[in-house]
Formats: structure tokens, C-alpha cells, sequence
């Protein structure tokens, strides 16, 4: 997988958006969690040690109330602690809290007199009750040191308890001390709650729950290998996405890209397969559509460019032999062959007949020209096409009977005119008409015939000549096409007539067509909407 490419491109997004919103949640989600977490151990502690106060303030069973404070020890697995209102320890376990205390030692807490009037204590004298109480104080086996000997009355052991005579004075006073703090005492971040013993607003002692936060930080450190699991399985799952992704993305394409060098080089023939419809499915449709599209394009270039050719060629044949004919003729009178002033004027009439050859084949390639460019405006009026088909036809009347051919016209009176350029359509006509009589043999005959059609006027000419053959009827319509003998130069034609005719009607919106068989002749017809007449 390349980095550069959009699968790596794709894949490093992807990645990086997974691990930046897993991490980013990660984190918000750790500290939400643990605020929460420690709000509600928090919490726990403190109704426990409510409970366990309340309980405290009602037992007149010393025993009992010890039992309480080690059941109570039990459970919260922490440090439970009561003292009285001097400040002076009357019970005191520890559960879990060993590590946390490697200074202790000696022998168990030993104490003077307590405070008179505690409802919570029992009738035993008070070094009775001390001993009785304190004799059984062990923290996971450990016994409580010994404080100082210089105690009092009055004195604290806030020296060494696992709290400051600031919160004992506190709590003392009857307010609720709960906060996270690290404890030197126990060396260890631990959750403190100080919750005083009281009965009608008479304060008889205090409770200390000394919870350590180590397994609280356990459990929220269980939570965030979670999110560090889950963020690895994100980076896992990005990169298996991107190795798909380069099945469905990357292979249509480097096949794309692939066959549009392929395109590049020349070959058109090949196709992409589309595998989908999405946007990559759409975008290799669009490069086949190209492909097709420009195959066909340069196709026709090819054949304009072999036409040009063609045409080229033809040209130049076509004024080679007048030029040609015109340089003899002109030769032999300047070099005096003409024998008598008749024979010159002959040289001379033939030097006439080429010249007007050649207007004739200029006129036809550049009006050719304006009708292929659309640089021609017919003039449209109706024409009737009755007078025009009979002023033509007999304008070849004396060509036909000098060449022994019959020529004939077969009109309806009814004729319906056509809408369009009368000189355009006469020169339709004339093309249509000279090319029968050209390739109709002596004793043949021409018939040019009209009839209206279904508000279409057609007008046929037919003559008895040799026929095309179905091979060369699309071709005729082209340039200079000549294809049997009987229609090449020595019939006098340029090759233009047909194309001329052709662009003429199309531009007049109609319609040319030929019916022929070889030794059966040929029938062209064209076809014209019947102008509308104002009744």
C-alpha cells in the first residue's frame, strides 16, 4: 500500500481519524469516568460511615461498637477510626492498609481516662474499658505504635493518627470532612472522611474512614486499557478497510489508468469492465463512452483524409487533361500545324470547349464548397415544378437527337408546386437529366416523370443505360466517383453532378434516392414537400 496513492492516502485518513477520535474520547471518557468513579466511592463512603455514626451514637455495648467498626473495616477495606472528643483513639481498624504503614510497630495503644458522658460507652471503669477496647486493635496483624509517654489529659495523639489536629478540631466541631489527599501516614493517596458522633447537636466523637485510592486507580486503569484495546482495534479494523478499499477502489483505477495509456498510444479497442454503479462505475462508462467516441472520430478522420486525398488527385486529373488538350491545341498554332483558317478556328473552338470545361469544374467545386460549409442561402418561393422540368428538358432536346436517344416527359396538369430555389432545383435537374442521356446508349431512351404523393411532389428520371451495381449506389453520391467506364471522362463529366444534386436537396429538406440493376438501367427520384397554396 503507497502512501501516495488513494488507497494510502485513504487508509492514513481513516487511521488517523480513528485513533484521534478513539484517543480524544479516550481521554474524556477517563476523566469523566474517574470523577465519576471517585464521586461515587465517595459517596458509598460516606453513607457507610453515617450509618456506622448513627450506630455508634445509639450502642452502649463497647464490644459491639467495636464489632461495628471492624465489620465496617471489612467491607470498605480501608481504616476505621473513632475517637473521642479529646482526640483520643477509642477503637481503630485497619483492613488492606499494611503495605501502606511499614513504620508501625510496637505495642498496642494504651490510654489514660476518656470523656464522661458518651452515650455510645458502656459502665466499665475506664482502664477497663481502654483495655478491653484496644487490646484487639490490629491492622492485618500489625499492632498501633505507642505514642509519646509526655501524653495528658488534654493531649492529642494527632502526632501519630493518620490525621491533622486541623481535621480532628473539624470534625470535632460537628462539620463533615470528606476530601482525597496523600497520606503520610499510611504513604499512599487515600479518600478521607471525617464524619462527626453526635446526638442533638451534642458532639460525643468522631469517625475517620481512611480508604485507600490504589484500588480505585486499579479499576479505572482496567478501564483505560479498554480504550487503548479498542483503539488498536480501530487502527487493526482502518487497515483492513484500506486493504478492501484497494480491491473496490484501486483495481477499476489501475485498470482505468492503464487502458487511457493504452488510449494515449493509439488503441481505442479496449474497454474497461464495469464492476459497479457508483461514481468509479460512472467514470469508467464515461472512459469506454471516450473510447468509442474517439475510435469513431478518428475513423472518419482517416477516411476525410483519404478522401482529401482522393480529391486531390481527382482534381488534378480532372485539370490535367483539359490543360493538356488546351497546350496541343495551342502548340500547333503558334508552331503554324494549322494547315487553312478553318482548321485553326477548329484548334481554337476546342481551346474554348476546355477553358469552359474548367469554369464549369470550378463553379462545381466551389459550389460544392458553400453548400458543405452552409455558406449558401437558397432563395425559397414556390416553384412550379411543372414549366421547370419541361424548360430543362428542353434545353437537351437537341443533345438527345443528335445522340439518336429518345427523350420523354410525363407530367400530371394537377402538378402541385414545391417550395424552394428554382435555379437550385433546375440545376438538379440539369445534372440528373445529362447524366442519363451520358450513359444511355443510341436508340435508349430518357423519361423524366412527376406525380404528387401524400402532399410530396416526386419527380423521376429513368433512363435505359447500363445500370449500377448495389455495391457502387452508396459511393455515387461522393466526389468524383466514376465506377464503370461508361461514366469516366470520355462521357465528358466531372464526377460533381451527383454530390452537387444531393447537398442541393438535402439543403431544400427533401430526399434523392436511385433504383437500378445492372443491363436494366437506373431510376433517380427526388422528393420535395408540395408547397402550401392560399385558397
Amino acid at each position: 500500500m503507497k502512501l501516495r496513492g488513494i488507497v494510502g492516502k485513504l487508509w492514513l485518513a481513516m487511521l488517523v481519524l480513528v485513533v484521534g477520535v478513539l484517543g480524544l474520547s479516550a481521554l474524556i471518557q477517563a476523566g469523566i469516568l474517574e470523577k465519576i468513579y471517585y464521586e461515587q466511592q465517595t459517596a458509598r463512603l460516606v453513607v457507610q460511615g453515617e450509618r456506622l455514626a448513627e450506630i455508634l451514637v445509639e450502642q452502649q455495648d463497647p464490644n459491639l461498637a467495636a464489632r461495628q467498626v471492624d465489620l465496617l473495616a471489612r467491607l470498605m477495606n480501608a481504616s476505621v477510626m473513632v475517637v473521642d472528643p479529646r482526640g483520643l483513639v477509642e477503637h481503630w481498624q485497619a483492613m488492606g492498609m499494611g503495605r501502606m504503614m511499614p513504620h508501625m510497630g510496637g505495642a498496642p495503644w494504651s490510654r489514660g481516662g476518656r470523656g464522661q458522658g458518651s452515650p455510645w460507652r458502656g459502665g466499665a471503669s475506664n482502664e477497663q474499658s481502654s483495655q478491653s477496647r484496644f487490646g484487639q486493635e490490629a491492622m492485618d496483624g500489625a499492632p498501633c505504635p505507642t505514642p509519646p509517654a509526655s501524653r495528658g489529659e488534654g493531649g492529642s495523639l494527632a502526632a501519630m493518627l493518620p490525621f491533622d489536629r486541623e481535621q480532628i478540631q473539624r470534625v470535632l466541631a460537628g462539620e463533615r470532612v470528606v476530601r482525597r489527599e496523600y497520606n503520610p501516614f499510611f504513604n499512599a493517596d487515600v479518600v478521607v472522611a471525617g464524619i462527626p458522633l453526635q446526638k442533638e447537636k451534642q458532639v460525643f466523637g468522631a469517625l475517620f474512614i481512611h480508604a485507600p485510592v490504589a484500588p480505585l486507580a486499579a479499576n479505572l486503569k482496567a478501564l483505560q486499557q479498554s480504550s487503548l484495546y479498542a483503539l488498536a482495534l480501530g487502527a487493526l479494523m482502518a487497515t483492513l478497510l484500506g486493504l478492501l478499499l484497494s480491491r473496490t477502489l484501486a483495481r477499476p483505477l489501475v485498470e482505468m489508468n492503464r487502458i487511457a495509456r493504452a488510449m494515449a498510444q493509439g488503441d481505442f479497442t479496449r474497454q474497461v469492465t464495469v464492476r459497479s454503479r457508483d461514481e468509479i462505475g460512472a467514470l469508467a462508462q464515461s472512459l469506454n463512452t471516450l473510447s468509442r467516441e474517439l475510435q469513431e472520430k478518428i475513423s472518419a478522420l482517416q477516411k476525410i483524409d483519404a478522401a482529401r486525398k482522393e480529391f486531390v488527385a481527382n482534381v488534378s486529373h480532372e485539370l490535367r487533361t483539359p490543360l493538356t488538350i488546351m497546350q496541343g491545341y495551342t502548340e500547333a498554332i503558334l508552331d503554324g500545324l494549322a494547315r487553312d483558317e478553318s482548321q485553326r478556328r477548329e484548334y481554337l473552338q476546342n481551346i474554348l470547349e476546355e477553358i469552359l470545361r474548367l469554369r464549369r469544374l470550378v463553379d462545381d467545386l466551389l459550389d460544392l464548397r458553400r453548400m458543405e460549409s452552409g455558406r449558401i442561402t437558397l432563395r425559397k418561393q414556390p416553384v412550379d415544378m411543372k414549366a421547370l422540368v419541361n424548360q430543362v428538358v428542353e434545353r437537351f432536346a437537341g443533345v438527345a437527337g443528335e445522340k439518336g436517344t429518345l427523350l420523354g416527359v410525363h407530367l400530371p396538369d394537377d402538378l402541385p408546386p414545391v417550395c424552394g430555389d428554382g435555379d437550385r432545383l433546375a440545376q438538379v435537374l440539369y445534372n440528373l437529366i445529362d447524366n442519363a442521356l451520358r450513359v444511355t446508349p443510341a436508340g435508349g431512351r430518357v423519361e423524366v416523370a412527376a406525380r404528387q404523393a401524400a402532399g410530396k411532389v416526386e419527380v423521376a428520371v429513368k433512363d435505359t443505360g447500363p445500370g449500377i451495381p448495389a455495391h457502387e449506389i452508396p459511393l455515387i453520391w461522393e466526389r468524383f466517383y466514376k465506377g464503370d467506364p461508361s461514366r469516366r471522362r470520355a462521357g465528358g463529366g466531372s464526377g460533381l453532378g451527383l454530390a452537387i444534386a444531393k447537398q442541393i436537396i438535402d439543403l431544400h429538406g427533401g430526399e434523392i434516392k436511385v433504383d437500378s440493376e445492372p443491363g436494366q438501367g437506373a431510376t433517380f427520384t427526388i422528393t420535395l414537400e408540395a408547397a402550401m397554396m392560399d385558397t
